[in-house]
């Protein structure tokens, strides 16, 4: 890869070009109201005669709205034409030279022939055709480089007799071409080559101020064109700002929304574990209630001491060795033993005892089974009422 090459930039080739790819997707009633012409007539020379040409478009797949052949020796030929088309007033001329009436040939030179190639063409002239510069009018196409760095031109050049009697049979018509090309060297993509082999003495000298106007005119409409393809565009661009400046908004809410509920699930977790906690462990008064039923009145305590599902209890007994299996038959407590040896009180004669055990937490009845343990209560009571009601009848 060269980074080194120069980039060949033809700004009125580019513009042409444009203007062409444009006009596609322009209506063709629009366009022809930008337009200032109504076609293009083309003149070419025949056996029978001078044939005009009326096209619409610069376009090879379209046919010809029609074609007639003038008669060379009628002057007012055109004229009458004119009278049966007036839209050819308004058409863009063009002469077309035929294949015997000029030449064109493929022409390799070097790149630094490109900056002036008009010149170096005319002194080459006769190296490449058997024509010298002064006896033809001639036109070169620059067609690209080279793989190997040379300059490929197509050269087209018609002898001087040819091209002015042709001109001079127009213009006694009253006919000025705008430009003069040839058969054999027309482009694949069109009809118009880009050259012109029309002689500086015989181009048209157009209303400038016209010109300026109608190209003022047609820029305008680019313009505005250019301006309603983008005006969507660039509205729909502004609304997907704006959905995106709302979709931050609604992030940030989210986020605070989201750090929310983490705070309130961090709450419900931890009053989630104290309810869990309590419904594990009983409560200190429901140990106290279960120790009074358990223990006798004969027995009392003098020291209590409840902690982490844990009791230690210290007190005197008649009997204080009965005490670990009337304790562990109590679903709340669990590996009761003595923490130290028992011992006689002297005043009291009761045994003093130090017992450790772990309290568990105790189902609640379901109402089911309360309801059924009431049922057999009342079971168990009737048998005896109705016994003795009977023995009282006897």
């Amino acid at each position: 890869m060269n980074l080194q090459a120069t980039i060949d930039f033809d700004l009125r080739r580019f513009f042409r070009w444009w203007s062409k790819e444009l006009s596609y997707w322009i209506p063709a009633p629009v366009l022809a109201l930008l337009s200032d012409r109504s076609g293009y007539l083309i003149f070419a020379e025949t056996p029978a005669g001078m044939t005009a040409t009326f096209r619409r478009a610069l376009d090879p797949d379209q046919p010809p709205v029609f074609s007639k052949t003038l008669n060379r020796d009628n002057p007012d030929a055109y004229r009458e034409l004119l009278a049966l088309q007036p839209e050819l007033q308004k058409a863009d001329t063009l002469l077309r030279l035929e294949a015997s009436q000029g030449l064109t040939k493929t022409i390799y030179l070097p790149l630094a022939a490109q900056e002036n190639l008009a010149q170096v063409v005319g002194f080459e002239l006769d190296r490449y055709t058997p024509f010298k510069a002064d006896a033809v009018y001639f036109a070169n196409l620059p067609l690209g480089k080279t793989d190997s760095g040379q300059l490929r031109v197509q050269l087209v050049l018609t002898p001087r007799p040819v091209l002015d009697r042709l001109l001079e049979q127009l213009q006694s018509w009253g006919v000025q071409p705008s430009g003069v090309d040839y058969a054999e060297a027309l482009p694949a993509e069109g009809i118009t080559a880009d050259y012109n082999l029309l002689p500086e003495r015989f181009q048209p000298r157009g209303n400038r101020l016209s010109q300026s106007l109608h190209w003022l005119l047609n820029g305008l409409f680019a313009l505005l064109l250019l301006a309603a393809t983008i005006w969507p565009v660039w509205r729909e661009g502004e609304a997907v700002e704006r959905l995106k400046a709302s979709i931050k908004t609604l992030e940030k809410e989210t986020r605070l929304i989201e750090g929310q509920q983490q705070e309130i699930e961090a709450v419900r977790s931890k009053t989630q574990r104290l309810i869990d906690l309590k419904t594990q462990t009983p409560s200190l008064i429901e140990v106290l209630n279960e120790l009074s039923k358990l223990l006798k009145d004969d027995t009392w305590l003098t020291h209590f001491q409840y902690t982490d599902k844990h009791l230690q209890v210290q007190g005197q007994s008649p009997a204080a060795s009965a005490l670990i299996g009337i304790l562990e038959a109590s679903p709340y407590f669990a590996n009761v033993a003595f923490v130290s040896p028992l011992t006689q009180d002297k005043n009291t004669g009761r045994e003093r005892f130090q017992i450790s055990m772990d309290v568990a937490a105790v189902a609640e009845t379901e109402p089911s089974e309360a309801a059924d343990t009431a049922e057999e209560t009342d079971t168990d009571a009737n048998p005896a009422d109705d016994n003795g009601s009977g023995t009282a009848n006897e």
